[in-house]
Protein backbone atom coordinates (compact mmCIF):
# COMPACT_ATOMS: atom_id res chain seq x y z
CA UNK A 1 0.00 0.00 0.00
CA UNK A 2 0.94 3.46 -0.91
CA UNK A 3 1.52 5.94 2.07
CA UNK A 4 -0.26 9.28 0.47
CA UNK A 5 0.09 12.71 1.80
CA UNK A 6 -2.85 14.85 2.35
CA UNK A 7 -1.15 18.10 4.11
CA UNK A 8 1.30 20.47 2.56
CA UNK A 9 5.02 20.18 3.66
CA UNK A 10 7.19 22.81 4.51
CA UNK A 11 11.25 22.84 4.11
CA UNK A 12 12.81 23.27 7.40
CA UNK A 13 16.40 22.69 8.49
CA UNK A 14 16.13 21.71 11.89
CA UNK A 15 17.95 18.39 14.23
CA UNK A 16 16.02 15.95 15.12
CA UNK A 17 16.47 13.13 18.09
CA UNK A 18 15.20 9.87 17.93
CA UNK A 19 14.68 6.79 19.48
CA UNK A 20 12.56 3.44 18.70
CA UNK A 21 10.08 2.61 21.70
CA UNK A 22 10.12 -0.87 21.40
CA UNK A 23 14.26 -0.90 22.71
CA UNK A 24 14.91 2.83 23.16
CA UNK A 25 17.77 2.44 20.50
CA UNK A 26 18.34 6.07 19.71
CA UNK A 27 19.65 8.27 16.81
CA UNK A 28 20.11 11.82 15.77
CA UNK A 29 19.29 13.17 12.28
CA UNK A 30 18.54 16.32 10.08
CA UNK A 31 14.53 17.57 9.95
CA UNK A 32 14.28 18.10 5.90
CA UNK A 33 10.41 19.32 6.18
CA UNK A 34 7.37 18.83 8.58
CA UNK A 35 3.46 19.24 8.35
CA UNK A 36 0.99 18.93 10.75
CA UNK A 37 0.96 15.37 10.45
CA UNK A 38 4.30 14.38 10.28
CA UNK A 39 7.89 14.95 9.13
CA UNK A 40 10.97 13.71 6.86
CA UNK A 41 14.12 13.26 8.68
CA UNK A 42 17.76 12.06 7.57
CA UNK A 43 18.94 9.59 9.70
CA UNK A 44 22.03 7.17 10.09
CA UNK A 45 20.24 4.34 11.29
CA UNK A 46 18.07 2.46 8.90
CA UNK A 47 14.49 2.41 10.62
CA UNK A 48 11.72 -0.23 8.95
CA UNK A 49 8.01 0.96 7.94
CA UNK A 50 5.78 0.65 11.21
CA UNK A 51 8.20 0.84 13.67
CA UNK A 52 7.03 3.21 16.90
CA UNK A 53 9.34 6.59 17.67
CA UNK A 54 9.65 9.18 19.86
CA UNK A 55 11.36 11.95 18.25
CA UNK A 56 12.67 15.38 19.56
CA UNK A 57 12.41 18.37 16.42
CA UNK A 58 14.55 21.49 16.93
CA UNK A 59 13.16 23.61 14.36
CA UNK A 60 14.50 26.99 13.09
CA UNK A 61 12.57 28.99 15.73
CA UNK A 62 12.69 30.68 19.18
CA UNK A 63 10.46 27.91 21.00
CA UNK A 64 11.62 25.10 22.95
CA UNK A 65 11.97 21.64 21.13
CA UNK A 66 8.77 19.68 19.84
CA UNK A 67 8.16 16.82 21.75
CA UNK A 68 6.37 14.15 19.48
CA UNK A 69 5.19 11.22 22.07
CA UNK A 70 5.00 8.85 19.34
CA UNK A 71 5.41 8.61 15.90
CA UNK A 72 5.36 5.65 13.07
CA UNK A 73 7.52 4.99 10.42
CA UNK A 74 5.31 5.20 6.99
CA UNK A 75 8.34 4.70 4.60
CA UNK A 76 12.36 4.41 4.20
CA UNK A 77 14.00 5.13 1.09
CA UNK A 78 18.31 6.35 0.57
CA UNK A 79 18.36 7.01 4.32
CA UNK A 80 15.54 9.60 4.51
CA UNK A 81 12.16 8.52 6.94
CA UNK A 82 8.64 9.62 6.75
CA UNK A 83 6.96 9.48 10.05
CA UNK A 84 3.59 10.72 10.92
CA UNK A 85 2.99 11.82 13.93
CA UNK A 86 0.47 9.89 16.37
CA UNK A 87 0.70 11.73 20.06
CA UNK A 88 1.74 15.37 19.59
CA UNK A 89 0.86 17.29 23.19
CA UNK A 90 -1.50 20.13 22.84
CA UNK A 91 1.46 23.23 23.70
CA UNK A 92 3.85 21.26 20.88
CA UNK A 93 1.07 21.27 18.56
CA UNK A 94 0.47 24.78 18.74
CA UNK A 95 3.81 25.58 18.47
CA UNK A 96 3.72 23.18 15.38
CA UNK A 97 0.94 25.17 14.31
CA UNK A 98 2.59 28.43 14.74
CA UNK A 99 5.56 27.48 12.44
CA UNK A 100 3.59 26.33 9.73
CA UNK A 101 1.28 29.29 9.52
CA UNK A 102 4.45 31.96 9.58
CA UNK A 103 5.93 29.24 7.24
CA UNK A 104 3.49 29.56 4.26
CA UNK A 105 1.17 32.61 5.29
CA UNK A 106 -0.63 32.29 1.26
CA UNK A 107 -1.47 28.72 2.13
CA UNK A 108 -5.47 29.42 1.37
CA UNK A 109 -6.12 26.67 4.18
CA UNK A 110 -4.39 28.71 6.89
CA UNK A 111 -4.87 32.15 5.73
CA UNK A 112 -8.19 32.76 7.36
CA UNK A 113 -5.76 31.55 10.81
CA UNK A 114 -3.20 33.33 10.25
CA UNK A 115 -5.09 36.98 11.55
CA UNK A 116 -6.52 34.94 14.91
CA UNK A 117 -3.27 33.44 15.44
CA UNK A 118 -1.00 36.02 16.83
CA UNK A 119 -3.53 36.96 19.16
CA UNK A 120 -3.35 33.72 21.06
CA UNK A 121 -0.98 33.50 23.63
CA UNK A 122 1.14 30.20 24.06
CA UNK A 123 -0.75 29.68 27.26
CA UNK A 124 -4.37 30.91 25.61
CA UNK A 125 -7.34 28.77 25.91
CA UNK A 126 -8.34 29.99 22.41
CA UNK A 127 -5.71 27.32 21.07
CA UNK A 128 -8.69 24.72 20.98
CA UNK A 129 -10.54 26.90 18.47
CA UNK A 130 -7.66 27.02 16.01
CA UNK A 131 -6.51 23.64 15.78
CA UNK A 132 -10.20 23.29 15.45
CA UNK A 133 -10.89 25.71 12.49
CA UNK A 134 -7.51 24.38 11.02
CA UNK A 135 -8.59 20.68 10.94
CA UNK A 136 -11.84 21.40 8.94
CA UNK A 137 -10.39 23.66 6.37
CA UNK A 138 -7.67 20.54 5.81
Amino acid sequence: MRYSRFVRRIAVTGEASVRLVSTEDSDDGTLLDVSRKGARLYLNRLFCPGQKLTLMLNLPWDEPPVKVRLATVKWVHQGTVGVEFLKVENDERVSLDRHIVDSNPSDPAIVAYAVVLPALGRRSGGRSLFLTGLRRLR
